[in-house]
């Protein structure tokens, strides 16, 4: 696996720092998401996934970041509906659907609030808010990143979630993009990443080349 572009060294997510990650399809965008949040130091990550299967997830983290899955935890907004899920664990929490914004909600909060008790630092990563939307009202949506950013932030946490800027139009883009500090947008020209940040001062405001040389 190739390791992340040199510019993601530009973006500062310090911590209590809230990021959306917006691109179109088939850009990478689940990859860049775990990449911003092992790039930072903590003591491990809470992953909302609404595509793959929490064993996808933790091979994933494991390739970029070895050891980075021994600190993880799962929520699994995908199994239960196969009938894949081998029910609850230490380190894997199953929700029926990624429409299930309440269930989400407890398991996430349950995560972070179990890290806090401990002193420690985390990370919460989500792949993908598109996913969410198919499922619930955006208002719901937006009301659920709304309450849970306000978490991340007051416990110094940090937070980078995903959505296909070409599934979600741009308006409600805006909508979603409204709980957060930033926003990371993604594009791809001539067989190249590029992206540019909006909002906070988190990253570089012009087209940036994402991959290395």
């Amino acid at each position: 696996m190739t390791p992340a572009g040199a510019g993601l060294d530009a973006v500062a997510l310090d911590p209590g720092t809230t990021l959306l990650v917006s691109g179109p399809v088939m850009t990478g965008k689940r990859r860049l998401v775990i990449e911003l949040l092992t790039n930072h130091a903590a003591d491990g990550t809470v992953f909302v996934t609404t595509r793959r299967g929490a064993a996808a997830i933790e091979r994933e983290f494991e390739s970029i970041a070895p050891g980075a899955s021994d600190r993880l935890s799962v929520v699994d907004c995908v199994s239960a509906g196969t009938g894949t899920s081998r029910g609850r664990s230490d380190d894997r929490e199953y929700v029926s659907t990624p429409g299930d914004l309440t269930g989400i909600g407890i398991a996430v909060t349950e995560f972070l609030r179990e890290r806090h008790s401990r002193g420690e630092q985390a990370n919460l990563g989500l792949h993908s808010l598109s996913t969410m939307v198919m499922y619930a009202d955006l208002r719901r949506v937006f009301q659920y990143l709304h309450v849970v950013m306000g978490r991340v932030s007051a416990a110094d946490f940090r937070a980078v979630c995903s959505v296909d800027s070409s599934v979600v139009d741009e308006r409600d883009l805006d909508v979603l993009s409204q709980p957060f500090d930033a926003r990371l947008e993604l594009r791809e020209r001539e067989g190249r990443r590029e992206f540019r940040v909006r909002g906070d001062d988190l990253g570089p405001r012009g087209w940036t080349p994402l991959d290395d040389e």
